[in-house]
Order: C-alpha cells, then sequence, then structure tokens
C-alpha cells in the first residue's frame, strides 16, 4: 500500500495539470498529511519543483505553514538558480568543440530541460552528463582543462570548476566502468550516436538521443540505480506525453532491435500502474501479453507502492535481455570490478591490497543481502 505522501507526489506530477488532476492533489492532501515528512519525501525523490507548482496553481500552496512554504519555495528557486547556472556553463563548454568537430550527446537531466521541461525548476539537477564517443575523449578533456576544469584522479571522467561538475561518459551504458555492460544491447553504441540529433540550434556540437533511444537510455538508467528517484520515472512519463502511434511504434521496435523488450515492459508497467498511462492499444496489448515472473513482480510492485528494492535486484532487471552465460559475466564483473573500480568504491582504501579490496567488497556484498 502506498503513503498519502507518495499518492500525493504521484498526483503532482503533471507538466500541464487539468482540473481533474487539481481535485485529485486536492482530495489527497486533505487527508491529514505529514507536510513535513511529505517535503523530506520529495527532496528524497527529486520531486519539490513539481509539488511546489502544482501545489500552486491549484490554490493550496496558502494553506501550508509559513516553514513549509519557504522550504518548497526556497527548493524551487534554489533549482532554477543551479540550472541555469549549468546550462550558462554547458554552453561555454561547446563553443569550442565546434572548431575541435567534436560532438557530444547530453543526457540524462540536461538534455530534459532543453526538450522536455519548459519550467527548468521542475527538474532538479547535481551535474552535467556528457556522452562523447572514445576516439574524441581525449580531445574533449583537452578542451575542459584549457577552461579551467581539473579531472579527479580518483573518477578520472569527472571534471570541476568551481560548483559545476561533468560526468563523461565514453559509452552508451556506462562500460568505461564496467566492461560488460556493452553485451546489454545488440548493436554497437557508434550506431546510436549515428542516431542522435541536433538539440541546440546555435550550436552543431550538441545532440540529444533519438527518442526511443532516449526513453531506452533513461529506462536503464533508472534500473541501474533500482528506480530510487521517482523523479526519473516522471521524466520518462513527461516524455512521451505528445507521442503518437509512430512514436511508440518507433520504440518498440527499437527496443526489440537493441534486444530491450524486457526493459520496455518494466518501465510501462510501472508507468502505468503509478500514472495510469495511456498507451496505445496496440502497446497495451503487448503489455498485457506479458507476464512478469514472481520475481519481477514483487520487485516491480514495491516500487509502484513507494518502497526501495534491495541494491542487487537491478542486476537481474537491467540484464534480463541477454543469454545466460553473458549474464554471469556481467553479475559477476558489477559485483566484483576491477580493483581501479574498487578504489572509486572505497575511496579511503588507496593503500589497500587488490585482495583486502575484494575482501572489503564481499563484505559488503553480504551485508546488503542481509538487509
Amino acid at each position: 500500500m502506498r503513503s498519502i505522501e507518495h499518492k500525493i507526489l504521484t498526483c503532482a506530477a503533471n507538466l500541464d495539470p487539468d482540473e481533474d488532476d487539481f481535485q485529485k492533489l486536492r482530495g489527497c492532501m486533505s487527508t491529514g498529511t505529514d507536510t513535513s515528512q511529505l517535503i523530506d519525501l520529495a527532496h528524497k525523490e527529486g520531486m519539490t519543483g513539481f509539488l511546489y507548482k502544482n501545489l500552486l496553481k491549484a490554490g493550496l500552496l496558502e494553506t501550508l505553514d509559513p516553514h513549509h512554504r519557504q522550504r518548497l519555495y526556497e527548493s524551487y528557486y534554489l533549482a532554477i538558480r543551479h540550472n541555469l547556472k549549468l546550462i550558462h556553463t554547458l554552453n561555454e563548454i561547446l563553443k569550442p568543440l565546434v572548431q575541435r568537430r567534436i560532438q557530444v550527446i547530453l543526457t540524462q537531466g540536461i538534455s530534459l530541460l532543453q526538450e522536455v521541461y519548459r519550467d527548468i525548476g521542475l527538474r532538479p539537477m547535481t551535474d552535467l552528463d556528457l556522452w562523447v564517443l572514445p576516439g574524441d575523449y581525449d580531445a574533449l578533456a583537452d578542451s575542459l582543462t584549457t577552461q579551467g576544469f581539473a579531472s579527479n584522479s580518483l573518477y578520472p571522467y569527472t571534471f570541476k570548476k568551481g560548483e559545476v561538475i561533468l560526468d563523461i561518459h565514453t559509452h552508451f551504458l556506462w562500460g568505461d566502468r564496467i566492461r560488460s555492460r556493452d553485451m546489454l544491447i545488440n548493436i554497437g553504441q557508434e550506431e546510436i550516436f549515428k542516431a542522435a540529433r541536433p538539440i541546440n540550434v546555435y550550436n552543431p556540437a550538441a545532440l540529444c538521443l533519438d527518442p526511443p533511444d532516449h526513453f531506452l537510455y533513461l529506462s536503464l538508467h533508472a534500473l541501474k540505480h533500482n528506480l530510487e528517484r521517482l523523479i526519473w520515472l516522471v521524466d520518462l512519463k513527461c516524455l512521451v506525453a505528445k507521442w503518437n502511434r509512430t512514436d511508440w511504434k518507433a520504440l518498440t521496435t527499437r527496443a526489440e532491435q537493441l534486444g530491450q523488450q524486457a526493459t520496455l515492459f518494466y518501465i510501462l508497467f510501472i508507468l502505468t500502474k503509478i500514472f495510469c498511462l495511456q498507451l496505445p492499444p496496440e502497446v497495451s496489448a503487448s503489455l498485457d501479453g506479458w507476464a512478469p515472473n514472481w520475481f519481477e513482480r514483487r520487485v516491480l510492485t514495491r516500487r509502484i507502492n513507494g518502497k526501495p528494492i534491495p541494491d542487487w535486484c537491478q542486476l537481474v532487471l537491467i540484464s534480463a535481455g541477454i543469454g545466460l552465460r553473458e549474464r554471469l559475466i556481467f553479475i559477476g564483473e558489477t559485483l566484483f570490478p576491477r580493483p581501479k573500480i574498487l578504489r572509486q568504491v572505497f575511496p579511503n582504501c588507496q593503500n589497500s591490497s587488490d585482495r583486502q579490496l575484494y575482501w572489503k567488497r564481499f563484505l559488503q556484498i553480504l551485508g546488503s543481502f542481509k538487509t
């Protein structure tokens, strides 16, 4: 059973709410919820912007205590301030890339701010995520260094300048950390990169994933992180809000090409249950014909009800579309990655031997299974 606070956040998860949405929100808010607990959950789920704006539109913001109104107000406008800073920095980063003939794909929050969220206070971001092909990484890193960004010796693909953090990826599914993630898709990442399209008319260096690839990428990212933040599911809901049947057909075709039908079904199952997302008849029929097994239903239902799922569950879900051998390799490398990656997992153990790192990792995994 979902908590009333979780229900309120799902009711507030609309870009263009209508009167019916407002009525649902008013009904949930009238049940005597703990407002402080609601705001805490909104922060955790990345939903304070949506909560603030839709309470305001529904005429409910003034019913809150001044302290609670102030918390939401500050969170919303701090998100605007930080996002504007990131957008300005991104534009500065992109300028010299044109001359160097380097193209980058904007991913996650920054890509959504460009195409989905007209109100940049709705979608909080902590950093900028950019995907560049391996052959262009050194040139991009050199450009960033010239602009005053410093890389982190422990996390070499992370660059920082003041309060701005860049997370650079050289693989579609973060295979620069866990190499076996490359087995999760059936085609080379270069094909996905080639299908990307310009996102910034003023700078051809900035690209965005093709819509079906964008949906699947965001879905895999959400699964990789145990579906732990509601905003990631809201991203997907908003991404498809104005899709037509042709768009949905392209998505199902692409999921089959990439071997990601299971990922597509997982996410659609969750979106329809949490948000009552309306799907085209043919897509809905496909979903109705899919029967999650006991484990899948238990895990997905737990998240639908607003409860966290164990860390290890994502390994099973994200690898559902590959063969048994590849799946075991993927799970094994993810649980016990290279020593270089383990030193990132345990940053205070830089002087530990490889054997000590793996023992520490074993104890960490054992503890996660116990919880």
